[in-house]
């Protein structure tokens, strides 16, 4: 029974131990603005006056952010595995190559940001401004952008596969080379937005507004297309299209078809 006991205690200390931030690091944070490599797991910086903050390959896992002013951070490297940062402030803030798997941004702002190479997998984007921002290169996968405003930012080459972006604003995005297979882009806004080359198998794009975007070399095997509207874009070249799918969508003299199909006019 002596020996359980202590077992037990011992593997209280050591969980205690492995979550817990460093008081050292958190007063270093908040007296200087800058703590590369510092261990602030679980920390609470809910509000927390952090622009233009040096967190390069912080440790910020579990910890709370919500409603922290990152504007200017540079948070390369760091690891946000599971932080709460909705809300928060992080305009123009580095996030290259952060792991933020399962991270929660809903509604912050970062416009502007760099989030290339960064890992986002299942984070809650939803209605996150991310107009401008640089994605190109992260992992999306099953990460959820409804109704998040991505207008203008580079998504090229990222992997959305089974990505929610249902009524998301893609305006003039570049999303060439993406993975979006499976993806839900049902109601989104593509107008303008690039897709060259990218991989939209099974992709779900009901209602979807593709005007002027250009899908030249785009896979589109087996993607739903009703009610999308297609007036000037560009479809050459796509790969996997079948009559079928343009039977509900709509486009116009200046849409760019393959061969042989036809598709009827947008009122």
């Amino acid at each position: 029974m002596k020996s359980l006991l202590i077992a037990v205690a011992a593997t209280a200390l050591f969980t205690s131990g492995a979550h817990a931030f460093s008081e050292e690091d958190l007063a270093k944070l908040l007296a200087t603005n800058e703590c590369v490599g510092c261990d602030l797991r679980h920390a609470d910086l809910k509000a927390a006056k952090l622009a233009g903050a040096d967190l390069r390959k912080a440790n910020l896992r579990d910890a709370d952010l919500k409603d922290a002013d990152l504007t200017g951070a540079n948070l390369a490297g760091a690891d946000l595995r599971r932080t709460d940062l909705e809300k928060a402030l992080l305009i123009r803030a580095n996030l290259a190559g952060v792991n933020a798997a399962g991270a929660d941004f809903e509604k912050a702002d970062l416009s502007g940001a760099d989030l290339s190479g960064a890992d986002l997998r299942n984070s809650d984007m939803e209605q996150t401004n991310l107009t401008g921002a640089t994605l190109a290169e992260a992992n999306l996968g099953g990460a959820d952008f409804k109704r998040a405003d991505l207008t203008h930012a580079n998504l090229a080459a990222v992997t959305a596969e089974k990505s929610n972006f249902e009524r998301a604003i893609l305006r003039n995005a570049r999303l060439d080379g993406a993975m979006l297979a499976w993806a839900d882009l049902d109601r989104a806004d593509l107008s303008q937005a690039s897709l060259k080359e990218a991989d939209l198998s099974n992709a779900r794009i009901k209602r979807a507004n593709l005007s002027g975007a250009n899908l030249e070399g785009a896979i589109l095997k087996d993607a739903v297309l009703r009610i999308t509207r297609l007036d000037g874009a560009n479809l050459q070249g796509v790969k996997g299209l079948k009559a079928y799918q343009l039977e509900r969508a709509c486009g116009n003299a200046a849409t760019v078809l393959p061969k042989k199909m036809t598709i009827r006019a947008c009122n």
